[in-house]
């Protein structure tokens, strides 16, 4: 029997509890409304397991890439890997490929888990449901984490957050520079952690995306911000209130209605808006890449449609868009992968039948293409 109900009439914190106390197996899922997002927490006989959140700012092959320990190529021959078999977990795919250890993967689950918790727990506005299962499904790498130390640390983190909150806001806070008084000024004498922070600042990006930026932790990423606020070098700006999910919904309705009417500059334009504003958002980067097709940009709408799979990758149209943007530009195996992708994830109607007969044309060509290469090198060598 699933266990649910609004977060307003009991907290995540009694949630998590209650599932280890009765040593709980199965899957709760939590839904934000202020912020809009969406968390899926795996349990396994009362411990976490697994979670993932909808616009996680921290995907485990970013995590790992930030902290050097796969290369760009691993990532993208890993992710590849994954969008053919999207059941397959990128941990495991990457210590298939021997890119990396069992033990830093687990590390940077652990740690993926407990950011995600944590973030978790300030939601106060949406829904929770548990849904019980005989087991839940394993990593190949698996991680185990309590919940007791992360309500401990959970607490600890709200008790000391209401110390910086004068001076930082909240994880949405945007930190600038402080403008530079008459003079030189003293010369800083800041802490390494404390120049990394200070780099990443450009007036734009959140203590959120900084930390994510980083690989660090959101909280301790908020706390060297607050030192740097107290000793003058930076100054804190508050983002304006993101919107509501109805007022997101309705903005992707009115841009759909501008594409169906064949005002594509205004869509182009408002879509890069909106995708500035939310860049975890899928729709707005999808709506994006259909308008600038209109535009017969092609290279840049493949970009967009690309970033709308990479955001939304069970997302059939996402996949149906950027595979025939990349034909039209000439990119064939990126063309192939989304294309058998749609077709995996079940796309079906007439586009099934559209993306089935371009795949089909499209691996023979490249296999033409194969086998040209091939004959030339041939002939090289025969010279």
């Amino acid at each position: 029997m699933a266990i649910e109900g609004p977060l307003q009439e009991m907290s995540i914190q009694d949630v998590l509890q209650l599932l280890e106390l009765a040593r709980k197996t199965g899957i709760l899922t939590v839904t934000s409304e202020q912020p809009s997002d969406e968390a899926e927490i795996h349990f396994q006989k009362g411990q976490i397991v697994f979670s993932k959140q909808r616009y996680s700012r921290r995907p485990l092959g970013q995590l790992l890439l930030r902290a050097g320990k796969i290369t760009e190529r691993e990532l993208e021959r890993a992710l590849e890997l994954q969008r053919r078999d999207p059941s397959q977990r990128l941990g495991d795919i990457l210590v298939e490929m021997g890119s990396v250890a069992e033990e830093e993967v687990r590390r940077h689950l652990r740690f993926q888990i407990e950011e995600t918790l944590y973030e978790v727990m300030g939601w106060t506005q949406g829904r929770f449901r548990f849904e019980e299962r005989d087991r839940t499904e394993w990593n190949r790498v698996r991680v185990q984490v309590r919940v007791d130390s992360l309500l401990m640390e959970g607490a600890r983190r709200i008790d000391e957050w209401s110390r910086l909150e004068p001076r930082i806001p909240s994880v949405h806070a945007i930190p600038v520079l402080a403008p530079l008084g008459d003079g030189d000024g003293p010369v800083l004498d800041l802490r390494p952690e404390e120049w990394e922070v200070l780099a990443e600042i450009d007036g734009e990006q959140d203590l959120r995306q900084i930390a994510a930026n980083l690989g660090r932790s959101t909280f301790d990423v908020a706390k060297i911000a607050y030192g740097l606020v107290s000793t003058g070098v930076i100054q804190i700006k508050e983002r304006p209130a993101p919107l509501a999910e109805d007022d997101l919904q309705r903005a992707v309705r009115e841009l759909e209605d501008l594409l169906d009417r064949g005002e594509i500059e205004a869509v182009v334009r408002r879509a890069e808006e909106l995708q500035a504003a939310y860049p975890d958002r899928a729709e707005f980067a999808l709506l994006a890449g259909r308008a600038l097709s209109g535009q017969g940009r092609m290279r840049a709408a493949t970009e967009a449609l690309a970033r709308a799979a990479a955001l939304a990758p069970l997302s059939p149209d996402a996949h149906f868009d950027l595979g025939l943007a990349a034909i039209r530009t000439g990119d064939l195996a990126r063309a192939a992968v989304a294309l058998d992708t749609f077709l995996r994830l079940g796309g079906n109607g007439k586009r099934r039948e559209i993306a089935g007969a371009a795949l089909a044309a499209v691996r023979t060509l490249n296999e033409v293409l194969a086998r040209e290469v091939t004959d030339d090198d041939e002939r090289t060598g025969d010279r």
